[in-house]
């Protein structure tokens, strides 16, 4: 029974799954979800020391402490750039890789240089002005950019939000084998109306597309994972052969 390894993104943690890895569960399968070094329940651990690797240790390290395999390893926005640097390391254990209206990387490319400048700009000037340089404060422009809506979905999500470093922005993804390039890719875009950070995703839809993965499109914000969970597992399941 193939296993689900659910990575979350920046300025949230694993709780942002909660509606996402029970019904996997519920449809038999085993379902990790790490949190990050600094985020979530770990966030009293941001210092200025984490970073994309720190990440991509993280999720290594459960794959390999957990003996897992045939692992469907899923990764949402930043965790693009996770995912693709832990099919490096123990790609013989996984099965599949999915990207959730996430950054897909090349080798030597940090997600800064995947943003446009002016969120760059935007970014390093945060940083700089509230956060001692690194650190990047969780707040209500993280959710109008995810294009979430009021309601309960936002409620949810804010809930949920902690700070992000700059750092794991800023550190180059190293990728001499390319693993994941022999790996079953999946991109599942969100393509809701009036979402303000599509701009960044688009391109990586664009690729995924051009480079004839398996593809799919949901019309959500950027957290389609609390948006439409249910039709983010219908998809899920379906990659591995399951309904829901």
């Amino acid at each position: 029974m193939p296993t689900f390894v659910l990575v979350h993104g920046a300025w949230q943690g694993a709780s942002t799954w909660d509606f996402v890895a029970p019904k996997l569960r519920e449809a038999g399968h085993q379902v990790y979800v790490p949190t990050l070094t600094g985020l979530g329940a770990n966030a009293h651990r941001l210092t200025p020391e984490v970073n994309l690797d720190s990440h991509i240790r993280d999720v290594v390290g459960v794959v390999n402490f957990e003996r897992l395999d045939e692992v469907t390893l899923v990764g949402h926005s930043y965790a693009g750039m996770v995912i693709t640097g832990v099919a490096e390391d123990v790609m013989r254990r996984l099965s599949r890789l999915v990207y959730i209206d996430a950054f897909i990387p090349n080798d030597g490319q940090s997600a800064m240089q995947l943003v446009p400048e002016t969120i760059q700009k935007m970014f390093r000037d945060q940083a700089k002005a509230v956060g001692d340089g690194w650190r990047l404060p969780s707040s209500e422009k993280q959710l109008d950019l995810w294009g979430l809506k009021d309601g309960a979905a936002r409620e949810f999500v804010r809930s949920k939000l902690c700070d992000f470093s700059l750092n794991c922005f800023e550190q180059p993804i190293r990728l001499a084998k390319n693993s994941a390039a022999e790996l079953d890719r999946t991109y599942i875009a969100c393509v809701g109306e009036g979402y303000p950070a599509r701009v960044v995703f688009d391109r990586f839809a664009e690729r995924a597309k051009r480079e004839a993965w398996r593809y799919h499109e949901l019309p959500s914000g950027h957290d389609c994972h609390v948006e439409m969970a249910e039709e983010l597992c219908g998809i899920l399941l379906n990659l591995v052969g399951r309904s829901i």
